[in-house]
């Protein structure tokens, strides 16, 4: 029987993971297997309060639902989470595609840690765009003197090293409040993560990514536009559409029903494929206004939802297009996100974007602990970030290389006393002794 509580920042293999929806506020605590797998260990689910698709609109409703999955979360795992993850979308999320040059002194260079560093710096040393947050810079290829394409410049040499970089901003006001948000709650943020972003990079293979790869996560407000080809990113958007409007839709045709009403209809009765749907089929349901059974064809349900969810692929092919690549995904097109689950709805992407779609397999990211309850395409999102938690620093912007006392302390330096005399020792290491420097450190 567990007889007390685990601190993750005390067991450096146990991760937190806040996923902040529209819909949902999803909480995952786990730790790594090994091999790309991830044992989930708690999950909390709430529904998703004083948010909309354009932010934060109560504070306090939002930190209630965000305290609730954590409770279940941390009450399932036996773990008390001080540091988390946040897992986000947003519709003025926007990336850029930068690059950045370093040179050297000599053509037998060989490149280090270092400067690679140097050269993300470069690439994020840039004006942001009004009122946005640098929260990605993901590397996509570095050419190295005349040598182009190279995945993996360490160790190689040469004088001139050139990259090319993602970088994903997301609105500030938003993330501020987020932060307030968390903080009333008193976890810490390792970073904040753009899900649709992670979960590509995380279940899409790199194979599929050099043939020609999208995700799709189709949310409760939006849909995310994720676009690979050669193994680089393309393309990223989010589109302000997503299950709710296939909802809104279905109450609007049918009047004498709740929203509630018109979502459960989505889920058991939906199809986004009418001619799949018998056509003397009827559905009957109690109305929540004044108790009478409505009889509806289940054929013309699946007209309304199909109507919404060719809408939603047309402008996501428009998105492929923008890349160039709408017809060469040779890997195909993969769903995720809550709408994903509706049925038929990978028949009637395939038939707007005249690609092969395939539905987002969980399950391989899974090793012990839960698996039932969190493999769905719903828990795509958080699960990838969950599984990609120990590499997640890398995809984050570089710290300044003049603000050492921004970086955590190593157990070498308890204190940032200790720090600023060992730092002093190592000057004047450096500029009068001339010792090498592996003496130095």
């Amino acid at each position: 029987m567990y007889q007390g509580k685990s601190f993750v920042n005390d067991m450096q293999e146990l991760y937190g993971i806040v996923d902040i929806g529209t819909h949902q506020v999803r909480v995952l605590i786990g730790q790594p297997e090994g091999e790309g797998r991830v044992s989930v260990l708690g999950m909390g689910v709430a529904p998703a309060e004083g948010i909309d698709e354009r932010g934060v609109a109560n504070i306090d409703r939002l930190a209630a639902s965000i305290h609730k999955a954590l409770k279940s979360a941390q009450n399932q795992s036996g773990v008390i989470l001080k540091k988390v993850w946040v897992g986000l979308t947003h519709i003025d999320m926007r990336g850029e595609t930068t690059q950045a040059i370093v040179t050297f002194r000599h053509a037998d260079h060989e490149i280090s840690l270092e400067d690679l560093e140097r050269l993300r710096q470069q690439a994020v040393s840039r004006t942001l765009p009004p009122d946005m947050e640098l929260i990605h810079v993901v590397p996509q290829m570095y050419h190295i003197d005349n040598r182009k394409g190279i995945r993996e410049p360490l160790g190689m040499s040469g004088i001139r090293l050139e990259g090319q970089y993602y970088l994903l901003y997301a609105p500030q006001p938003y993330l501020n409040m987020l932060r307030r948000c968390l903080q009333r709650l008193e976890l810490e943020i390792e970073g904040f993560v753009a899900r649709p972003l992670i979960t590509a990079e995380t279940l899409l293979p790199p194979e599929y990514k050099a043939q020609g790869a999208a995700l799709i996560y189709l949310g409760g407000h939006t849909t995310a536009v994720v676009v690979y080809r050669g193994g680089m990113l393309q393309h990223f958007t989010i589109l302000p559409l997503g299950g709710y409007w296939i909802t809104s839709d279905i109450r609007e045709a049918l009047r004498s029903i709740l929203l509630t009403q018109a979502e459960e209809l989505k889920i058991h009765q939906g199809s986004a494929l009418a001619e799949r749907v018998p056509e003397e089929e009827l559905i009957r349901f109690q109305s929540h206004h004044h108790g009478e059974i409505l009889e509806v064809r289940r054929r013309v349900l699946a007209e309304v939802i199909q109507a919404r969810a060719e809408e939603i692929f047309l402008f996501v092919a428009k998105e492929i297009e923008k890349a160039g690549l709408l017809g060469q995904l040779y890997a195909g097109v993969y769903l995720a996100g809550g709408t994903a689950l509706l049925r038929d709805i990978d028949a009637t992407a395939e038939y707007i974007l005249g690609e092969k779609v395939y539905i987002v397999d969980v399950r391989r990211l899974l090793g012990r602990g839960l698996v039932e309850s969190v493999s769905s395409p719903r828990m795509a999102g958080v699960v990838s970030l969950l599984a990609t938690a120990p590499v997640l620093k890398e995809f984050l912007p570089p710290l300044p290389l003049d603000s050492a006392s921004s970086r955590p302390t190593t157990a070498k330096s308890k204190s940032p006393e200790r720090g600023r005399f060992l730092q002093k020792i190592r000057s004047l290491l450096e500029n009068s002794l001339k010792l090498p420097q592996e003496l130095i450190d």
